[in-house]
């Protein structure tokens, strides 16, 4: 069974490259460049259209790289502010729309609990995390710390 090259950690990493795309946007260039960030050989377009949310905002920011082009400035001097501006709202654009699909999944599992009869105050959703305890030493629930003895 082949490596799974896009998972949870490497997907950020993918939206941030099409965040920062600059030039002329295709997915065998945008592949090459994504195979070099996730250190594999290569990685095809089949693979990527396999994720819905890179296929959409590949096409989504091909169609706003048009619209910049034919916007842009052709003073030189504010080359690098422009850039650093269109990288910074193609995050923004991205944020929001992922902000929406959050926000629809919430009004969903609201009206279905709703539907449902899920007494809301019987639920602890907002109860905090328990603590991670990441010094590497296992300790069971009801075993004593251990106290060095004094000499």
């Amino acid at each position: 069974m082949p490596k799974k090259i896009i998972t949870k950690a490497t997907l950020p990493k993918i939206m941030r490259e099409l965040d920062r795309w600059e030039g002329k946007l295709t997915w065998p260039l945008f592949c090459d460049r994504v195979a070099k960030v996730l250190n594999v050989a290569s990685i095809s377009k089949h693979t990527m259209y396999l994720y819905p949310a890179i296929k959409e905002r590949f096409q989504q920011r091909q169609k706003d790289s048009r619209e910049v082009r034919s916007a842009l400035p052709r003073d030189f001097t504010l080359d690098a502010a422009t850039r650093r501006i269109a990288d910074l709202e193609a995050q923004v654009k991205r944020l929001e729309e992922t902000n929406r699909v959050l926000l629809d999944q919430f009004r969903r599992w609201q009206y279905n609990a709703y539907a449902n009869n899920v007494r809301m105050d019987f639920l602890t959703w907002d109860k905090p995390l328990p603590e991670v305890d990441r010094s590497g030493h296992r300790r069971t629930k009801k075993e004593p710390k251990k106290v060095k003895p004094k000499e």
